[in-house]
């Protein structure tokens, strides 16, 4: 049996009454996919139904709370699946409806649609959402304090090269991190393995490029670090020799890991693939 929705609409005077039947967690649901534009049943457990007593519950919780927000149309569902590695790839994905998207649109924005999307794209920002869930989860354990994550596309910054060319930087994330004696800044590269190596490379080079115009260091303190998270241990490899063997470009500023192993590179700073000083601000004593 199909369940019929309403015809609820998002004309000024239904989104006032939808606004008012709200909960934080409902707005905070919403919030999440007006960033991520996707997310999968996993993914919105994991962030706003982690305090329930067992995984069990917190996954039937989630899932009304997702059926009342589909039912009034503010949120929809994709009629498709995404394969993969990662995590949560294979459950329902989520976006926002008409009237979801009205709620969470910036003033003077426009609409943005999410029902058309091809599957390198939805399986790149699933990835992403992936990685920032992590972060979420990792930080609930203390090992740092998540102070800051930026998505795209508000970690684009345009900039001018000392040639006097344009460029411009677009990190899948930029992620400031907090611990007892470092405030830690990375930016991340999620790569599926579906560009060449050359690709990858030329992306290093903006950042490279940015670097010396030293607007990252005046914004952050110091220049966040790259962290390339990669689908193998072998495309890492091939990465990080590419990274070498390019003669303009300075090891020292890029990390290649894996997804598996990228929140051990991040908590631990003194690991040899991990951060150093160049991306971190040391607390006072």
């Amino acid at each position: 049996m199909t369940m019929r929705l309403p015809r609820t609409g998002a004309g000024p005077s239904r989104l006032v009454v939808l606004r008012t039947e709200l909960s934080v967690r409902d707005e905070q649901i919403l919030t999440f996919l007006n960033r991520h534009r996707y997310a999968t049943t996993t993914h919105l457990r994991d962030v706003f139904f982690a305090d329930h007593a067992t995984l069990t519950a917190g996954t039937r919780a989630c899932i009304r709370v997702l059926h009342r927000l589909l039912h009034n149309r503010l949120i929809a569902r994709l009629e498709r699946r995404v394969g993969g590695t990662a995590r949560g790839s294979a459950a329902t994905i989520w976006y926002l409806d008409a009237a979801g998207e009205r709620l969470t649109r910036p003033e003077g924005a426009r609409r943005r649609r999410f029902a058309s999307v091809s599957t390198p794209f939805l399986a790149h920002t699933l990835a992403v959402t992936d990685t920032h869930v992590a972060l979420i989860q990792h930080a609930r354990t203390e090992a740092f304090d998540l102070e800051r994550v930026d998505l795209e596309p508000d970690t684009w910054r345009s900039f001018l090269t000392r040639a006097g060319a344009a460029g411009i930087l677009k990190p899948d994330l930029y992620v400031h991190l907090a611990t007892p004696d470092y405030d830690d800044h990375w930016y991340l590269e999620i790569d599926l393995g579906t560009e060449s190596i050359p690709v990858l490379l030329a992306k290093c080079r903006t950042y490279s490029a940015y670097k010396a115009t030293g607007r990252g260091q005046a914004e952050h303190g110091v220049f966040p670090r790259v962290l390339w998270v990669l689908p193998t241990t072998a495309r890492a490899a091939r990465l990080r020799a590419a990274i070498h063997d390019a003669a303009e470009l300075h090891d020292r500023l890029f990390v290649c890991t894996t997804f598996d192993a990228f929140l051990a590179v991040i908590e631990d700073p003194d690991t040899p693939s991990g951060a150093t000083l160049e991306n971190q601000e040391r607390r006072n004593p």
